[in-house]
């Protein structure tokens, strides 16, 4: 007769290994609450924006609307349905983007810089994209030196390649930590620079600032020409939950 003998787990045993599940556990939430957020995290939750010309007169505007929210182990993945209208309100067009955080690190989708109504005069193209995300790390302070960034998108149709489009962001760098008002509140904001390189039939170097604050978002953001004559501004004008 074979007799089957249980283990016994001595309690320094059981002790270690509850230390270790628990270590587990403490680092995971660690991670995942150090996670910044800058997206509400409500679905259906939108942000609406308002967009304007060098001499500040309203060209367009834009809704950035959460349709889906859900946490990971290491953070979190957010999409987002965003969509552009002429200063009469008709529709230009929708995209859609998507963010995450993973480890402390926050992904802002590239095609931001496009907006809806570039998009639109390609709706009827095949689009490959290539790269398309930028890092906010959790911890930030005025005068951190943040990763570039960089996105190529292919136009083709039938198959056939049509055009190239490519963006390089370069010398970003926290400016300040500051608070913006706009009408839709007050915001404590990292106030983020950069330069930028797009080339798609020509090169255009152009500079932008955007403020970003956690758990709403961008706030605002403004772009330059090279030579620092403001080109134009996009605004926060409301939040609805």
């Amino acid at each position: 007769m074979v007799v089957l003998l249980k283990p016994k787990i001595k309690p320094i045993m059981k002790q270690t290994m509850f230390l270790f599940f628990l270590g587990i556990l403490f680092i995971t939430g660690i991670s995942a609450q150090d996670c910044p957020l800058y997206y509400p995290d409500v679905v259906n939750s939108q942000l609406e924006y308002k967009q304007y010309d060098k001499k500040g007169k309203l060209t367009t505007s834009s809704t950035q609307k959460v349709t889906d929210f859900r946490k990971t182990v290491s953070g979190y993945e957010v999409k987002v349905s965003a969509e552009s209208f002429d200063d009469k309100g008709k529709s230009l067009g929708t995209i859609q983007l998507a963010a995450r955080c993973q480890d402390g690190v926050y992904y802002i989708d590239m095609k931001n810089l496009l907006g809806a109504q570039s998009m639109e005069a390609y709706k009827d193209m095949e689009m490959q994209v290539e790269g398309g995300s930028m890092e906010i790390p959790a911890a930030m302070k005025a005068g951190d030196v943040l990763k570039n960034g960089d996105m190529k998108i292919s136009f083709a149709s039938g198959g056939m390649t049509i055009m190239n489009m490519t963006f390089n962001i370069s010398n970003r760098k926290v400016d300040a930590v500051e608070s913006v008002t706009t009408p839709a509140g007050t915001f404590e904001c990292y106030k983020i620079t950069y330069d930028i390189a797009t080339k798609m039939m020509v090169n255009v170097k152009t500079k932008g600032i955007e403020w970003y604050s956690r758990g709403v978002g961008l706030v605002k953001s403004e772009s330059y020409s090279n030579d620092g004559k403001i080109l134009g501004s996009n605004v926060l004008s409301s939040i609805k939950n």
